[in-house]
């Protein structure tokens, strides 16, 4: 749907023409994916005897809250007004981005040792540092059980990539802080993203790490890819493409001189970010280098 044009104001204290009320009950209707639990309104170009108790009105008012950020909505579009302008915008977004999450890959083959020298060739650093981000990073597993790679969904990445808008609305998915209990782990984190993914699918796939050795989607030029949806697309295809983005992403953020050295605490800040001793990154891959520098 384009962008809806209302020569007068829809809702409470407005002018309520049928032909605007229609309008605004249609592009409604287009964008109830927004305003949960709303359910598609009759476009009838009404309002009733009681604007007040109207279900256009109510919705107007969802949308308000939801997505105009109104603490104190007034149930009327206004033309070129901040919800008529925030409509239009969503209006012009809605189905621009038509991806869907690839099917589970059936190409769920283990790295072998020679993927493993090959890239440990390239960095210039031991096998066993590869080894060592690998486990702490993903536990050693690439994909779940189901042939989907292995993520997590990360709602305060959300909640900041979209300015915060569906922190009250939509809090399991996007929170201004990081909150340990939204994790739902395993196989259901793709609950949450596909959850996400209908509010912003874009900014949804960045919010989510991915693969062995979980990249965040928002890396994904780091990883040597023009957009997020061919990194997620990659990400379903195989273990070694997920090491090849890996490659990247270590080159690009120069990080392999730290893999050399075994300066496990300067990798784990430029991989994981500055709260990585909170989670004992470091700690932890140095003690998996050490067990793997021994084999």
């Amino acid at each position: 749907m384009s962008v809806i044009r209302i020569p007068q104001s829809v809702g409470l204290g407005g002018v309520n023409t049928p032909a605007d009320v229609k309008t605004v009950q249609t592009a409604l209707n287009k964008l109830l994916k927004l305003i949960s639990p709303t359910k598609a309104l009759a476009v009838d170009g009404r309002l009733g005897s009681r604007p007040e108790n109207s279900k256009t009105v109510a919705a107007i008012k969802q949308f308000q809250s939801k997505v105009v950020g109104m603490v104190r909505p007034d149930g009327r579009i206004d033309p070129n007004g901040r919800s008529h302008r925030k409509i239009n915008e969503k209006l012009t977004t809605i189905g621009q981005v038509h991806f869907k999450l690839p099917v589970a890959s059936s190409n769920v083959q283990a790295l072998s040792e020679s993927d493993f020298q090959d890239v440990a060739n390239q960095l210039g650093c031991k096998v066993a540092a590869i080894k060592a981000v690998a486990e702490v990073e993903s536990a050693g597993d690439a994909f779940f059980s189901n042939g989907k790679p292995k993520i997590l969904y990360e709602a305060h990445i959300f909640s900041r990539l979209t300015n915060h808008k569906y922190d009250s609305s939509h809090p399991s998915i996007s929170s201004r802080s990081w909150n340990r209990s939204l994790y739902v782990g395993g196989p259901q984190e793709y609950a949450r993203l596909e959850k996400a993914m209908e509010l912003d699918v874009i900014e949804a796939l960045k919010s989510t790490s991915w693969g062995r050795f979980q990249i965040m989607g928002f890396n994904y030029s780091a990883a040597g890819f023009a957009s997020v949806e061919a990194f997620v697309q990659t990400m379903f295809t195989s273990q070694r493409k997920q090491l090849d983005a890996f490659v990247n992403f270590v080159k690009s953020k120069g990080l392999e001189k730290h893999l050399i050295t075994l300066n496990w605490a300067a990798f784990a800040e430029g991989y994981n970010g500055s709260q990585y001793a909170q989670n004992k990154y470091d700690v932890k891959l140095k003690k998996a280098f050490d067990k793997y520098d021994k084999k």
